[in-house]
């Protein structure tokens, strides 16, 4: 299972009970709960520590591509319903996966762990083009 499925590191949000917080949000709601004399915040508090910890973890980088290939990953995001920032990392993952496999294939040393969440256990290369995101 991906460990940031409920977390959109493009909008710096989480989700939790049906709806995307910010960590301004989230720490909001907390409060209001708290002032309600709802102290039930374990969940909410987990979501924020989950998210901090994610964003901590995460680093931004710039990538320029040509305007054409960046129309067709827009289109692509646009049609998935995920942001452009998703696609260029699960893209990455998938292109680092197919290249260790590759490298083990051709009885290259093992590549360092990249923390990455992806099979390639069923891989077969070079000549087959399968690999696949781990569930």
């Amino acid at each position: 299972m991906d460990p940031y499925a409920d977390i959109d590191l493009d909008s710096e949000s989480v989700w939790l009970d049906g709806a995307w917080f910010t960590r301004d949000a989230l720490a909001q709601r907390i409060r209001e709960m708290i002032q309600a004399g709802d102290f039930r915040v374990s969940r909410p508090s987990q979501a924020l520590e989950r998210l901090e910890a994610a964003l901590a973890r995460s680093r931004a980088i710039s990538v320029r591509m040509p305007a054409d290939l960046y129309d067709s990953v827009a289109a692509a995001g646009t049609r998935l319903g995920r942001p452009v920032g998703h696609l260029v990392r699960e893209a990455i993952a998938y292109y680092l996966a197919a290249a260790a496999a590759y490298g083990a294939a051709q009885g290259a040393p093992p590549a360092e762990p990249s923390g990455v969440d992806v099979d390639v256990s069923d891989v077969r290369a070079p000549g087959g083009t399968f690999f696949k995101k781990a569930r």
